[in-house]
């Protein structure tokens, strides 16, 4: 059994999930995990999936994927990988928390904001980034969800990000994901 990462890039249209999705088992390859998103009329998949076929190489499902859109007409770009086993995280004991930051946009916010991340080896899970629309042009609204590895210091990593905020002019807010989605829940009268 191989498993493989394939990764699709490209214009959103109706029955775009349906004809991928179909490509793979098309090509034998079973879905066990998968993640999209659209961002402006560009959708976004990654995928992984089992080939029970030990000979299949990852350039050979892409050639046979890469076909399969040609014919069906989509514009997707494609990239197969192996699966990265023992992928970050897997062996470590990490805490997830959700981190906000909001206020005027500016360039090199997300960079700034990444780097206190990185210089921790803190993983950033998922990364949703809200520009201000007319009503409220100029105004940005970024969540990271992360995972803090429990060796570091969450006091230190708190201070480091509201200190960076500050800096950009956005206001920062950290808070462990359980408490967040707590404090956010929205429950029927």
């Amino acid at each position: 059994m191989q498993k493989f990462t394939v990764s699709f890039l490209g214009r959103d249209c109706p029955g775009v999930v349906s004809t991928v999705s179909t490509l793979l088992s098309n090509c034998s390859a079973n879905i066990t995990a998968a993640t999209q998103s659209l961002l402006l009329g560009e959708f976004a998949g990654i995928f992984l999936v089992e080939v029970a076929d030990d000979t299949v190489a990852a350039e050979t499902l892409q050639q046979q994927l890469q076909e399969g859109l040609a014919k069906a007409e989509f514009d997707l770009s494609l990239i197969v990988r192996p699966t990265c086993e023992g992928a970050w995280g897997k062996n470590s004991h990490s805490e997830p928390f959700v981190v906000s930051a909001d206020g005027q946009d500016g360039n090199g916010q997300i960079a700034a904001m990444s780097r206190v991340f990185s210089r921790h080896g803190v993983n950033i899970e998922s990364l949703r980034a809200y520009l201000g629309d007319d009503a409220a042009k100029n105004h940005a609204l970024f969540v990271f969800e992360v995972m803090v590895p429990e060796s570091v210091d969450i006091g230190r990593l708190r201070r480091e990000l509201l200190c960076e905020g500050q800096s950009l002019g956005l206001r920062v807010s950290v808070q462990h994901r359980d408490i967040f989605e707590a404090v956010n829940r929205i429950e029927s009268i």
